[in-house]
C-alpha cells in the first residue's frame, strides 16, 4: 500500500499543471517518489516472495488508498481553482508528505524495534525535504498559506481516517480467516 501511494504521488506529479515547465525541484520531486514507490514494493515482494502490483489481492486497502489520494487532490484543486497553476501541486505534496513523514517516523520505530534491517531512514530524510521545500515555497506565493494549511490538513484527516477504517478492516479479515 505504501509503494501504491508513492506512486499514486508520482503519477500526480507528473499529471499536475507544474509539469508543463518542470524546474529541477520538480523533476527532483518526481523521481525521488518514484524511487520511494520502488523501494516500497520491492519489500513488499521480498517479504512475500512474489512478485507484486497493485491490485486488491497484492496490496492492503488499495481501493481505500486509491480513494484517499484521489478524494484529497480533487478538493485541494477544487479549492485552489483560481490560484496560480502550481498551488495545488505545492499544497497536495505538503499535506501527503505531512502525513508520511508521521507515518513513516511510526513504521521506523516498529522496524527499528523489531531488528528488521531494514531502514527508512533516507526515505524519511527526503520527504523531509520536500515538506520545508514546499513549505518555502508557499509562503512566497500565497498569503493564506496557514489558513488552507489548516483547512486541507482537516480534510486530510477525514481522509486518512477513512484509509485507515480500510486498514483495519482488511487486517481483520486477515485475522479472521487465519483463524
Amino acid at each position: 500500500m505504501l509503494s501504491l501511494l508513492e506512486h499514486i504521488g508520482s503519477r500526480k506529479i507528473m499529471a499536475s499543471r507544474a509539469m508543463a515547465v518542470p524546474g529541477h525541484d520538480i523533476l527532483k520531486h518526481l523521481a525521488e517518489e518514484t524511487r520511494h514507490a520502488f523501494f516500497f514494493k520491492r519489500a513488499a515482494e521480498k517479504l512475500a516472495r512474489r512478485p507484486m502490483d497493485y491490485s486488491h489481492p497484492s496490496t492492503m486497502a488499495c481501493a481505500s488508498a486509491r480513494s484517499y489520494m484521489g478524494r484529497l487532490d480533487a478538493e485541494i484543486a477544487r479549492v485552489l481553482a483560481k490560484g496560480a497553476p502550481v498551488l495545488p501541486y505545492l499544497y497536495m505534496s505538503l499535506i501527503v508528505e505531512l502525513r508520511a513523514v508521521w507515518t513513516y517516523r511510526l513504521y521506523q520505530s516498529a522496524l527499528t524495534e523489531e531488528n528488521t534491517g531494514l531502514t527508512l531512514k533516507s526515505i524519511l530524510a527526503e520527504e523531509e525535504l520536500h515538506l520545508s521545500a514546499m513549505l518555502e515555497r508557499l509562503k512566497h506565493m500565497d498569503s493564506s498559506v496557514a489558513a488552507r494549511i489548516a483547512l486541507f490538513s482537516r480534510f486530510e484527516e477525514v481522509r486518512f481516517r477513512r484509509l485507515w477504517s480500510g486498514i483495519e478492516e482488511e487486517t481483520q479479515n486477515h485475522r479472521l480467516a487465519a483463524e
